[in-house]
């Protein structure tokens, strides 16, 4: 089962700014990455001029290089049943929504590390899941706050 995402209010879904394009790389090499993880974006793959190289995060990224991956789930194979199957392929651009201080999210619990609980928070760390929290951690960027638990989903309010 891989993570999924829900932007409920992203200001990437209005703001043009705050959406990217790009292609997931676990150091040099194209890799697969699940929606609902965050990434930091680099430079602009060759012969490109919308589709950036995107990479892990450290624990210390600031807020405003984070990315949030949320790729339309469209797939062609049949066999296909639910959003818990479906995962970036690598070679495939991916989308990403800056994370923006009273975005919105929802994520599955895949897409973090630790155990999610309403007033928890959310912090970055050395990978692409985002890591739950009850304090805030020395030399972590706190990403935000678990508002809510709604079935499957956890609501985070970005800080």
């Amino acid at each position: 089962m891989y993570a999924y995402v829900r932007t409920d209010n992203m200001s990437g879904t209005t703001v043009a700014k705050d959406l990217a394009s790009a292609k997931f790389y676990n150091g040099s090499v194209e890799a697969d990455i699940e929606n609902g993880n965050v990434v930091t974006l680099g430079a602009y793959l060759d012969g490109e001029r919308e589709l950036r190289k995107a990479t892990a995060p450290a624990a210390n990224t600031k807020l405003r290089d984070l990315y949030l991956v949320a790729t339309p789930e469209v797939v062609k194979d049949k066999t296909y049943y639910g959003l818990g199957e479906f995962i970036n392929k690598k070679g495939e651009a991916i989308r990403c929504y800056r994370l923006t201080s009273g975005d919105i999210f929802s994520v599955s619990k895949e897409a973090l590390a630790g155990t999610p609980a309403v007033g928890s928070l959310v912090e970055a760390q050395a990978s692409t899941k985002l890591k739950v929290v009850a304090t805030a951690t020395s030399g972590s960027t706190t990403v935000g706050k678990i508002m809510a638990i709604e079935g499957d989903y956890i609501v985070i309010e970005v800080a």
